[in-house]
């Protein structure tokens, strides 16, 4: 199965204000997530930005941040992880860093797919 690379704009309008509109990925990314820092993320950074769109089309997003969770982490591996993704708040760390966990990742599954095989006298050209 491989990763849409954008929403299906077929989906359901969405009603605001009296007024309907066709979703977007950027709508559709700061609805969820509610956060202009986040909504930058995924337009700086495919990875994510597939990770999100990906689960979003699967319908496992749901566009409401009410699980609350606590949990220790070692500091060190929170500012790397802030400071790869370019945020500053947890709580978008989190998010990001799960919805890149809970996507497929496509190469590795396009990996361990394929029958190839390479020839014995292959080598590297480094």
């Amino acid at each position: 199965m491989t990763a849409p690379t954008s929403i299906d704009t077929a989906a359901r309008p969405i009603r605001r204000h009296g007024k309907t509109s066709q979703p977007t990925v950027e709508g559709d990314m700061m609805r969820m997530f509610r956060s202009k820092a986040f909504a930058s993320l995924i337009e700086r950074d495919p990875t994510v930005a597939r990770a999100v769109v990906f689960l979003t089309h699967q319908g496992v997003v749901t566009g409401v941040r009410s699980k609350k969770v606590s949990t220790r982490v070692d500091p060190g591996v929170m500012d790397a992880a802030r400071k790869r993704l370019g945020l500053t708040n947890d709580a978008d760390v989190i998010n990001a860093s799960l919805a890149m966990a809970a996507a497929p990742d496509r190469f590795k599954a396009w990996l361990m797919e394929s029958q190839d095989t390479v020839t014995d006298d292959f080598e590297l050209a480094v």
